[in-house]
């Protein structure tokens, strides 16, 4: 089963859009690194200096290995200087997953 991982990251102050694009600028990248399946970046709505990737990989282990490519390349340590505090990662398995009904009428 996929392992889903959230890297939240957290801008200094007015610079929510600079993580975010910094993010899109590498994500043709990020999609063709070995394992991954699917990646979403998202903003918190009530904190525009709050980005998250959710990323879904084959296995847990292709986002450790994404990221300790990424750390070799230079690339955490230029997101680092751009936040508050470190990253933070979650890994999870999925549980379930399903469609209000929002979704189920959008589809007909």
């Amino acid at each position: 089963m996929s392992a889903l991982v959230t890297t939240e990251l957290f801008a200094q102050p007015g610079h929510g859009n600079d993580v975010a694009q910094l993010l899109l600028d590498i994500l043709g990248e990020s999609l063709e690194h070995e394992g991954c399946e699917e990646i979403r970046i998202l903003r918190d709505l009530n904190d525009a200096d709050h980005v998250t990737g959710l990323t879904q990989w084959t296995e847990a282990h292709n986002y450790t290995d994404y990221l300790a490519w990424r750390t070799a390349r230079g690339f955490t340590a230029t997101f680092e200087a751009m936040l508050t505090r470190p990253l933070v990662i979650h890994y999870y398995d999925e549980i379930y997953q399903g469609q209000g009904i929002a979704a189920r009428t959008a589809e007909v």
